[in-house]
């Protein structure tokens, strides 16, 4: 037969394994969690030297929007390429990635680097 105390002791060190899994669990939700973060684009940058930090292809002054106008003009990604040759495709695909992303922010460049049209 076991003892009351044998019994506490099992208890206590059930106890103790069981704070001891909870503590794993939390572990391993924040580094599920970490893991499930949003990439940072590889082919998009910023750059605060080039066009105050707006999104552009690295290795390139080439910003996001330009690659998003020529495609709401109506231009495919390889058209893109054919008319912008210093780009890949995969650049034109990631440009076009990146706006459905962030499209708030790409339509305030747009906006904003609109020129007037005179009558």
């Amino acid at each position: 037969m076991m003892s009351s105390i044998d019994r506490t002791a099992i208890v206590e060190e059930l106890n103790r394994l069981d704070e001891q899994l909870r503590r794993l669990r939390s572990l391993l939700v924040e580094q599920v969690a970490a893991t499930m973060e949003e990439p940072e684009p590889v082919y998009i940058t910023r750059d605060p030297r080039i066009l105050h930090n707006e999104p552009i292809v690295r290795g390139t002054r080439t910003p996001v929007r330009a690659i998003v106008e020529h495609w709401k003009f109506g231009d495919s990604p390889e058209t893109i390429v054919r008319k912008l040759p210093h780009l890949r495709l995969a650049q034109v695909f990631a440009a076009l990635s990146y706006y459905d992303d962030h499209r708030d922010e790409i339509e305030r460049y747009i906006a904003a680097n609109r020129v007037p049209v005179d009558d």
